[in-house]
């Protein structure tokens, strides 16, 4: 962990202040978000599994700092299934000095995925859909087929089971 090289990339590029506290990640965040910057790179998903306790905030927004740096062109979408959990995200990625705009519905959720910015966001997974979509996935393949011009497609990450059928919209 402490080779010359990996330290000064820990002090350049994984530094994150979180609330005024400095932080840098544990080693498996460390080594979650380089493997997910690899599969980012290659245009591939995946999926990074954490229990509780485990830092999942900061990996989340390591890695969407990173992808927004190093992709001029994209945007995150961080897409959970509880209200708290979608409140938290958002005041984590604030502390951190990242803006995010938390959707207020599922018609918001559509104008933001429309335009250009913001390019950072978290959502409700309940918010993909409409009362009456009985086939999911149908709805899904859908919303690909239609990426604003603007845009030029959108990916989605999940952070519980519920909304991983969410998360299998990357594009």
């Amino acid at each position: 962990m402490c080779r010359k090289d990996r330290l000064i990339e820990l002090m350049h590029d994984f530094v994150l202040f979180d609330g005024g506290v400095k932080k840098l990640p544990r080693a498996h965040q460390y080594f979650g978000v380089k493997a997910a910057q690899t599969h980012a790179r290659q245009k591939k998903g995946g999926i990074i599994w954490h229990t509780q306790g485990s830092g999942k905030s900061i990996v989340m927004v390591l890695l969407a700092r990173w992808i927004l740096e190093n992709n001029p062109n994209a945007r995150v979408a961080i897409v959970t299934d509880r209200d708290e959990l979608d409140k938290q995200i958002e005041r984590v990625f604030t502390e951190a000095g990242e803006p995010i705009k938390r959707t207020s519905s599922g018609r918001d959720l559509m104008t933001q995925l429309g335009q250009a910015t913001p390019r950072l966001l978290c959502s409700l997974v309940h918010k993909f859909g409409r009362k009456d979509v009985d086939d999911f996935d149908a709805f899904i393949k859908e919303l690909e087929a239609q990426p604003s011009p603007t845009v030029g497609g959108f990916s989605c990450s999940a952070t519980s089971a519920t909304a991983r059928k969410a998360a299998s919209c990357t594009a």
